[in-house]
């Protein structure tokens, strides 16, 4: 029995950048959500996650984000640029922080966006994951056009 995977079922190189664009992601997701634990920790008290917990469920949007934002920027496109890459890694950082947002004025109402300390720090939560949404946008599109197939074309230095 052959166990191998038939050309027809294997995932197209874009499809496995795309994944692993998510799973990149995440993992960001969750080194940047453990450095910001004191704060994140609350805000997951705060709306009803378990505490124990709040590090990769606060993450976990980022998987599927970062993989559908990597491929609709970056390989539907077919250009792997390193301006694109900050793009993917700002807007998926943006996306799981307005998930969060979401269920935030869901648990405790638009009237809680109002208080001054709760906008700063909401504020202070999406300038940091913003900046460091566009860092870790770098390394993986670094690592994508060293690794073009054949199929993807060579990677050019003007397509920066």
């Amino acid at each position: 029995m052959d166990d191998s995977l038939s050309p027809e079922s294997a995932l197209s190189a874009p499809q496995r950048w795309s994944l692993l664009a998510g799973v990149y992601a995440f993992a960001c997701a969750a080194l940047t959500a453990l450095s910001l634990s004191t704060v994140l920790d609350l805000f997951a008290e705060v709306i009803g996650l378990p505490t124990a917990f709040a590090t990769p469920i606060l993450a976990a949007p980022a998987l599927l984000a970062g993989a559908f934002v990597w491929w609709a920027l970056v390989e539907r496109r077919g250009t792997v640029t390193y301006l694109r890459g900050a793009a993917f890694g700002l807007v998926t950082a943006l996306a799981t922080g307005l998930v969060w947002t979401v269920r935030f004025v869901s648990v405790w109402s638009t009237e809680m966006l109002a208080a001054e300390p709760v906008r700063v720090l909401i504020g202070f939560v999406f300038a940091a994951v913003a900046v460091a949404g566009v860092v870790v946008g770098i390394p993986i599109t670094y690592v994508r056009r060293r690794n073009r197939e054949p199929a993807d074309g060579p990677a050019t230095a003007k397509s920066l």
